[in-house]
């Protein structure tokens, strides 16, 4: 009569101190495959995300400090600075955002507020710019908003007095009444709205109607430029951070909200997966242990077993033989508990239209591999033990 000798030994031994160790291995091992699906899926993410241009496009300025507020020291770039800047490998261009010398009031849809306009090279702007033209004499003045100002203006300005959102086409269609002042002097103007830009987060207008307004109202056509817009192939890069820092430059624009974005999944990402393999190291030092306290305990019977018969091997054979239907259940809940997980988040995905990411094959075959190394070094500690 064929005996199962793992069942012998665990005979009236409490069945939660082998239960505990195999649920976090369980648990471990999903976290482990969910963290290789999630890599995949973030880099899917971020490329379909990402500028369908090849660069990326941040907007920085010079820290204020006291020196700034007291007048020792400007905030503007000069000539020198935007030439250092620009000789950095890592940056391919640069643009430098003009800036109104003069009050801008504004009146829109029944609000009034005071505004700032700027102006940048075409080739720094983020919308249509067939309507954003002007040659002196025309009436209105093509402007090209931020969609930061259009969330703030449709989410805390409006509904604070009591009135509904205005949605883009709408804004299109609306007349802004301008009154631009300096030193006893003013101008009164008419806007349209004719862009919205993510890139940039001040008003633009264009650069002929900015010098002109400036010559009329402060009698001169340029101005500081106290804002820049760098044109870089990868905003993460560690030498752009080093630099922006080094130089105390305050930055906007796409590199906190695009990979601020990713370095903070990146470091959760990061964070999961050392949680898993710790939890993976100490659920198997818990089964290595488990098994080498059923030898100690089962010194006896393991004698007895001898004398009737059994070889040492056939013994190490019966016990792995267990250890193997065990971790292969193990396995089995774990990949049908992931599948399960990520079928719904992919699902979530894409209904939100944010990509379409799969289920990849290469990461059953990474939860297979950490059962099959588990296996093994529980297995060399059983044989070890009982030799």
């Amino acid at each position: 009569m064929k005996v199962k000798i793992s069942s012998i030994l665990t005979k009236s031994k409490s069945k939660i101190r082998f239960i505990l160790p195999l649920v976090g291995l369980y648990i471990s091992l999903v976290i482990i495959g969910s963290v290789y699906q999630l890599y995949g899926d973030l880099g899917e993410l971020l490329s379909r995300n990402k500028s369908s241009e090849e660069y990326e496009y941040i907007q920085i300025s010079k820290e204020i400090g006291i020196s700034n507020a007291l007048g020792f020291s400007s905030n503007a770039f000069s000539k020198s600075d935007i030439k250092k800047i620009e000789s950095k490998d890592f940056i391919s261009d640069v643009g430098e955002l003009y800036s109104n010398d003069f009050r801008v009031y504004g009146k829109f849809a029944g609000n009034s507020f005071d505004m700032f306009f700027n102006s940048v090279e075409d080739d720094f702007i983020d919308a249509d710019l067939n309507d954003f033209i002007w040659e002196e004499g025309e009436v209105l003045i093509p402007l090209i908003i931020s969609n930061q100002f259009l969330s703030v203006l449709n989410n805390a300005v409006l509904p604070s007095q009591g009135q509904a959102p205005i949605p883009k086409f709408a804004i299109k269609q609306a007349t802004v009444q301008l009154l631009l002042s300096k030193n006893g002097r003013k101008l009164k103007k008419k806007a349209r709205v004719v862009g919205f830009s993510d890139r940039i987060s001040s008003v633009l207008v264009p650069k002929k109607f900015l010098d002109f307004a400036n010559k009329k109202l402060s009698g001169k056509s340029e101005t500081k430029v106290t804002m820049l817009m760098l044109k870089v192939k990868d905003s993460s890069s560690n030498q752009l951070r080093k630099f922006l820092s080094q130089n105390d430059f305050e930055v906007s624009g796409e590199l906190p909200l695009l990979d601020n974005a990713r370095l903070i999944l990146k470091i959760t990402i990061q964070v999961l997966l050392t949680f898993g393999i710790l939890l993976l190291l100490i659920s198997g030092a818990l089964n290595i242990a488990q098994y080498k306290l059923i030898v100690l305990e089962n010194k006896e019977r393991l004698r007895m077993l001898i004398l009737l018969g059994y070889s040492p091997s056939s013994i190490i054979k019966s016990l792995l033989s267990s250890m193997s239907l065990i971790l292969n259940l193990v396995l089995i809940i774990g990949c049908m508990t992931f599948w399960l997980l990520f079928t719904y988040f992919h699902k979530v995905i894409k209904n939100l239209k944010l990509g379409s990411p799969e289920i990849s094959l290469s990461t059953f075959l990474v939860m297979i591999g950490v059962i099959i190394l588990f296996q093994i070094t529980v297995g060399l500690s059983i044989k070890k033990q009982i030799k």
